[in-house]
């Protein structure tokens, strides 16, 4: 990473600056020094609506960084996707499951990076079912990161044990069979009753928060009855009447509508959704000439493209009420293919939010402090109010209004250390030119 430098810097001062996490009317004067904030000071004034809002880092709840997001079906380099992450402004990442296979290449370009990594938090790998008798495996198995197979009881320990001894802090348990709407196939093997209720009881005896994968609302209230309440995906299926809801009380819902849009998109939205600033500097320019070839969208191709259209809706429409209640938590299902670390997450915002200006505030905060609360519930710490406090790391965004919300922050800073987009590019381009193109080797 030649050129680059993130020298500690002295004392940052912001002077009127909003902070909707603390007072969606005060302005405040902020100060940070040695990586965390020192001042953070009501100035009296009150807002006219045109001032920078300073908000924590975006926190992806749902990626994949040993799954591959390019359309050569091949894996950046974990250098690149902590740089990718960190350039967009997202600065806590929740990998789902897979991180252990690129651990040690993470961890060293960590310690060679200049500048702080994002931080994450992983489960190890995920829980899945056997192969059932019609020949299905369960999901995840299709993927090339390994899974853990359950069985019977005893193999639930052995995952638990092992996934501990790899770093992981949380359980992920793979339950869909694949379903997205009424009468589409079945994929994937599911689960036993017996095995569900014992892998939510021992999760809970143990301390260890489980997240569950699940499509539709039949595989989620059946989940929610084993005592599953954090669900990695919106239900697709159908959208949730409001007696539905109540029966789901208490329930988190990520969005993950990235991980689903690639696959019904032609190819002019392809070069919309590409032509957003940020993704020529981060990304595999193949992705870009690849799109160009495109002729008709894959769903067509593949004979999924209304029920995928129709599952994404759904799965918007049921995000959004979420959203209303407290309870969405923002995610791409990045490292899918045409999901990609950082950039993705920008675009889900602006996905989410639509033509309703109205849902931009709190999308954001369920993107910064409702996405961090939920990372330091993963990493089994206590839950604060917001991570914006003197003395706390100073690791924020600093926004313009009036900004689409898939809008680069103005400024990234993590741990008082300012991020350099310019030469974060530099640093991604520079691993790309090299004898590996910037692919990892799984």
């Amino acid at each position: 990473m030649s050129g680059a430098s993130a020298e500690q810097p002295g004392p940052l001062v912001l002077r009127g600056v909003a902070i909707p996490a603390i007072d969606a009317e005060a302005l405040f004067d902020v100060t940070v020094a040695d990586g965390v904030f020192t001042a953070i000071e009501r100035t009296g004034r009150p807002r006219r609506g045109d001032e920078n809002e300073l908000w924590p880092g975006y926190t992806e709840t749902h990626a994949h960084v040993s799954l591959p997001p390019n359309w050569d079906d091949s894996v950046d380099d974990p250098r690149i996707t902590a740089l990718q992450y960190l350039y967009h402004g997202v600065t806590h990442v929740v990998d789902m499951f897979g991180f252990p296979l690129l651990a040690e290449a993470w961890e060293a370009g960590k310690a060679s990076s200049p500048w702080p990594y994002p931080e994450l938090v992983h489960c190890g790998y995920a829980v899945t079912a056997m192969t059932n008798g019609a020949g299905l495996t369960g999901h995840g198995v299709e993927f090339p990161a390994p899974v853990h197979m359950l069985a019977v009881e005893a193999d639930l320990e052995h995952a638990l044990r092992t996934n501990l001894e790899r770093g992981g802090t949380f359980l992920k348990v793979m339950f869909t069979d694949g379903t997205e709407q009424p009468g589409s196939p079945v994929k994937f093997s599911r689960l036993s009753e017996h095995v569900m209720r014992f892998t939510a009881r021992m999760a809970a005896e143990r301390g260890v928060t489980a997240v569950i994968d699940c499509n539709t609302l039949e595989e989620t209230l059946f989940a929610y009855e084993c005592g599953f309440r954090l669900f990695a995906h919106s239900v697709r299926d159908r959208t949730l009447t409001e007696s539905e809801w109540k029966g789901l009380a208490g329930a988190r819902f990520v969005s993950t509508l990235a991980g689903l849009r690639s696959m019904i998109m032609t190819r002019e939205e392809f070069l919309t959704e590409y032509g957003r600033e940020g993704f020529r500097e981060t990304q595999d320019g193949y992705n870009l000439e690849f799109v160009h070839g495109i002729e008709k969208p894959f769903g067509i191709e593949y004979g999924c493209q209304e029920t995928r259209t129709a599952a994404l809706a759904d799965m918007r429409r049921n995000a959004l009420t979420a959203l209303r209640d407290g309870n969405l938590l923002v995610g791409t299902d990045s490292g899918n293919l045409g999901a990609y670390h950082g950039y993705s997450f920008l675009g889900e915002l602006d996905a989410l939010r639509g033509d309703d200006p109205a849902l931009e505030t709190p999308l954001r905060h369920q993107a910064t402090v409702g996405g961090r609360r939920y990372f330091d519930e993963l990493r089994g710490e206590p839950a604060v109010p917001h991570h914006l406090t003197v003395g706390e790391s100073a690791t924020y965004n600093l926004h313009a209004p009036g900004r689409p919300l898939s809008a680069l922050p103005l400024a990234t800073v993590v741990r008082g250390v300012p991020v350099n987009r310019p030469a974060l590019a530099r640093a991604i381009a520079e691993i790309r030119s090299n004898e590996t193109k910037g692919k990892a080797a799984l």
